[in-house]
């Protein structure tokens, strides 16, 4: 799973967001878009290094090593 990236297109997350919060699908798209320039934005700052849709069909970011370096290090 750590080379996934970008797995969720823009029209993927669109038609997610349009099935679990019930918006038209121009909206959908609007903010499937916003939400797609927010994970390039944390891929850019090395916090994630991707995203895609899991088993149960949700939305789930990739971590980078450093972040889950970090993480390790709070515990």
């Amino acid at each position: 799973m750590s080379n996934i990236i970008e797995s969720a297109s823009v029209d993927d997350i669109a038609l997610y967001l349009q099935r679990e919060d019930g918006i038209d699908a121009q909206n959908a798209h609007q903010e499937a878009q916003h939400i797609i320039d927010g994970f390039h934005d944390m891929m850019a700052k090395g916090i994630i290094k991707g995203w895609y849709f899991n088993e149960q069909g949700h939305l789930e970011l990739l971590p980078s090593d450093n972040a889950l370096k970090i993480i390790a290090n709070r515990k």
